[in-house]
């Protein structure tokens, strides 16, 4: 018999991480079916600009109603399970604290079908508005899925009692990337430079711009060092302002010559290669709860460098692979003592495969899901 999950979340093509982690999931999720001999069918519920997507029809910003429509679809459906990627945005209408979110979540539940939800915004501290979502959402949840344990033990001083129905899986890595390093560089020129490169989405919230600051004093040590700068733009308007800023502080940089600028709407395995070329991947996030880039980073075991806020010093510390730096001025330190270090960058590398191999590969995370789902279909 087949088993139907109705997948709500954005979707691709959107240039939203949680879309790529979704397609990366849901494939995850129909090859350990086909391998383990199960049967289990998709149909994905996503927001309008989600034309890959069976049912692209969330508009969350105009349409104070798209609960009910999404209900209306699920209904229709008939799914043994609903399984629901959240972050506040992708849901919040007119300032609604994603009150539609629990509606919809209630709705569906009174079809007596199971819920699962994928939180992708927990943090370690939640603000009164979250910390009231997060509660009201998991009484009505037939389970919730953070991806780090501090979130789930941080959880009862959050909310003020402790659920029973939250699992832990983290951030899925692809474990089937199969690259040559040295050959990637060679297509890339870097020849024998040493390479530090930052990659994601053109957000404030990466912090490029505290890397660029800080490049002189790298460069001042290792002057062969590249940093690469891979941005990906997407459609909101604030993306334009900040790729603009980006820029500006490379062009007045005393070192800009050892700075690669990119801005590019990267296909996936191009991301791989970009990262894979890279000796240090470098994320310093002014504010994240956990980064696909650092997973993707895993998968090509590249070492590296994050700020140690939430689910990113997180990962670092249960994979080993990298290192987690307490003050973002301080980036510079962390980068020259690996870039000094090959030995140590090589164990980090390992440590990286270890990790996927044997805890956030997508194999893994399939399993653990569908050992979830079993409980409730």
């Amino acid at each position: 018999m087949v088993k139907k999950v109705v997948w709500i979340s954005s979707y691709l093509p959107r240039s939203c991480g949680i879309a790529f982690y979704s397609e990366h999931y849901i494939r995850s999720l129909k090859k350990y079916a086909k391998k383990t001999g199960k049967k289990i069918s998709f149909k994905i519920i996503a927001h309008t600009d989600a034309k890959k997507a069976d049912y692209p029809i969330i508009d969350n910003i105009k349409d104070k109603n798209w609960h009910f429509k999404v209900l209306k679809i699920i209904k229709k459906e008939k799914p043994d399970i609903v399984h629901i990627q959240h972050e506040y945005g992708l849901y919040e209408t007119y300032r609604d604290c994603n009150k539609r979110v629990i509606e919809l979540i209630k709705l569906i539940r009174k079809e007596k079908i199971p819920i699962v939800m994928t939180y992708h915004s927990i943090y370690e501290k939640l603000t009164k508005p979250h910390a009231n979502f997060v509660s009201k959402s998991l009484k009505q949840l037939n389970a919730g899925i953070f991806h780090e344990q501090y979130q789930k033990q941080a959880l009862k001083n959050n909310i003020g009692w402790a659920p029973e129905n939250v699992y832990v899986l983290p951030h899925g890595s692809r474990e089937d990337i199969k690259l040559n390093k040295k050959e990637v560089r060679k297509d890339f020129d870097y020849n024998n430079n040493l390479i530090v490169g930052s990659a994601g989405l053109a957000d404030e919230r990466k912090g490029f711009r505290t890397l660029i600051k800080q490049w002189p004093k790298v460069v001042k040590r290792f002057p062969n060092a590249i940093l690469s700068l891979e941005l990906k733009p997407h459609k909101n308007p604030a993306t334009k302002i900040y790729i603009d800023k980006v820029l500006e502080e490379v062009m007045k940089n005393s070192v800009s010559k050892n700075i690669e600028f990119i801005v590019k709407n990267y296909g996936e395995i191009e991301f791989y290669k970009r990262l894979i070329s890279f000796d240090i991947l470098a994320l310093p996030y002014k504010s994240e709860s956990q980064s696909g880039v650092l997973a993707h980073g895993f998968a090509v075991a590249t070492p590296a460098i994050v700020t140690d806020i939430e689910g990113l010093g997180a990962e670092i510390r249960n994979s080993k692979a990298g290192i987690a730096v307490k003050k973002r001025q301080d980036f510079y330190k962390a980068i020259n003592k690996l870039l000094a270090n090959p030995k140590l960058r090589g164990q980090m590398s390992r440590n990286a495969q270890n990790y996927v191999k044997k805890t956030n590969g997508w194999n893994i995370i399939a399993k653990k899901t569908f050992e979830i789902y079993k409980e409730f279909w």
